[in-house]
C-alpha cells in the first residue's frame, strides 16, 4: 500500500454535518496523529477509514484502490486494516492468547504467530493471564498484539491511552508506535494530547469543527501554525497586536522577525509567540518590564510582568525567578507568526521563560 488518500470527503448524522470536505495524504510506513478537540469528527474520520462508516461524499483510497466512495463500498475485512479502539476492549473471557488469537483466521495453527507479537509487544510470559490480571499499560499492548497479529498494512488507534494517568499514556503511547515503526506499519493515532501527537507523528492533522485546519510535520505545526485557532489547540501561545512591515511586524514585545510562512500585508495584525520565547534578564535585552506579581509554586514561580500596556504572566525558575518590584527586560528568541484580522487575547499570557 503506497498511501492512503482522502479526497472531498463529507458526514452528516441526520442534519449535523459532521465532516466537511476532508483532504489527507498518509505516506507508507509513517504515523499520523490526528488531534482536536471533542467533537470534532476525528472519530468519525477513523472509521470512515477502517471501513465501520459509509462515505456520504467523496473517496477514500488505498493505494490504487478506492475502498469507499458513494458508489463504492469495501468492508472492513478487507481493508488489512487493525483497528485499536478507545480503552482496548478486551475480551475478560479470554487469555492474553486467547484475545490475540480472536483477530486471526479460524482454521490453522497460529501458536507460532502469537509468541511473535507477543514478544514484538513486550508480553512475553503474559499469554496465559486474563485482562484483569494485567496493568492498564499491559492491556493497551494486547490490544496492539490482537491488531498487529494478522499482518494489517494500516493500524487505526483511536485515543486508545485515555484511561491512563498522563505520564503512563505517554510513555506507553511511545512504545506503541515504537512496535509500529519497526513492523513498517502505517499508522494513523486520534488524540486530543498535543504533547503525545508531537512525540510521536511524522505528519500531524489538526481538526476543528469537522475539517483539517493544517497538516505538516509537527515542528511546522508548532512553530508555523496556519492561524491563531491551530495555535492554540496546539499548546500555549502569546497573542499580542503589531503593525507587519514586509518580514517583521512591531508590537509591546519589540520589531520581531516573522517566518517565512506568515503571509500577511503590510498593517494590522495579531502577533503569535510561543512561551518559551519569552527570557527574563537584567541586561538590557529586549523591552523594559517590571515585576507586579509573584507566586512561588514549588519546582517554579509565576511571575507576572507589566510590559507597556501588556500583562505577561511567566513561569520561571524557582532558583532564579525576580521579586516583585523588580525591573528587568524580556528579549524574545527566535521569529513569530502573525495573522490578519484576528483580535488578540491579551488576557493572563502565559509563558515558560529559560534563564
Amino acid at each position: 500500500m503506497s498511501q492512503i488518500a482522502v479526497h472531498d470527503l463529507y458526514k452528516s448524522y441526520a442534519s449535523v454535518e459532521v465532516l466537511r470536505g476532508i483532504e489527507l495524504q498518509v505516506a507508507a510506513g509513517s504515523v499520523l496523529a490526528l488531534l482536536g478537540p471533542s467533537g470534532c469528527g476525528k472519530t468519525t474520520l477513523l472509521r470512515l477509514i477502517a471501513g465501520f462508516e459509509h462515505v456520504e461524499r467523496g473517496r477514500i483510497a488505498f493505494g490504487e484502490q478506492v475502498v469507499a466512495s458513494a458508489a463504492r463500498f469495501v468492508p472492513p475485512e478487507r481493508r488489512s486494516i487493525g483497528y485499536v479502539p478507545q480503552e482496548g476492549t478486551l475480551f475478560p473471557h479470554l487469555t492474553v492468547e486467547g484475545n490475540i488469537r480472536y483477530g486471526l483466521p479460524r482454521r490453522g495453527d497460529h501458536r507460532q504467530r502469537v509468541q511473535e507479537v507477543l514478544s514484538l509487544t513486550g508480553l512475553q510470559g503474559l499469554g496465559a493471564r486474563y485482562p484483569h490480571e494485567l496493568s492498564g499499560g499491559q492491556q493497551q499492548r494486547v490490544a496492539l498484539a490482537r491488531a498487529l497479529a494478522p499482518g494489517p498494512s494500516l493500524v487505526l488507534l483511536d485515543e486508545p491511552f485515555n484511561a491512563l494517568d498522563l505520564d503512563l499514556r505517554r510513555s506507553i503511547c511511545e512504545e506503541v508506535v515504537g512496535v509500529l515503526r519497526a513492523t513498517g506499519t502505517t499508522a494513523i493515532l486520534v488524540t486530543h494530547d498535543p504533547g503525545e501527537a508531537f512525540a510521536v507523528s511524522d505528519q500531524l492533522a489538526v481538526m476543528q469543527a469537522g475539517q483539517i485546519m493544517q497538516c505538516a510535520r509537527p515542528e511546522a505545526v508548532y512553530w508555523q501554525p496556519a492561524d491563531a485557532a491551530v495555535a492554540r489547540l496546539t499548546g500555549s501561545a502569546i497573542f499580542v497586536q503589531g503593525r507587519c512591515h514586509a518580514q517583521t511586524v512591531d508590537c509591546p514585545l519589540g520589531r520581531l522577525p516573522l517566518h517565512d510562512a506568515a503571509v500577511v500585508p503590510d498593517g494590522s495584525a495579531t502577533v503569535m509567540l510561543r512561551p518559551e520565547q519569552l527570557r527574563w534578564n537584567t541586561a538590557g535585552q529586549g523591552v523594559a518590564a517590571r515585576v507586579v506579581q509573584r507566586s512561588f509554586r514549588g519546582d517554579h514561580t509565576m511571575v507576572g510582568l507589566s510590559v507597556g500596556g501588556l500583562r505577561l504572566g511567566l513561569r520561571m525558575s524557582s532558583l532564579h525567578a525576580p521579586v516583585q518590584g523588580d525591573h528587568g527586560h524580556v528579549a524574545v528568541d527566535g521569529a513569530c507568526m502573525a495573522y490578519a484580522g484576528v483580535q488578540a487575547a491579551q488576557a493572563q499570557c502565559v509563558a515558560e521563560v529559560a534563564e
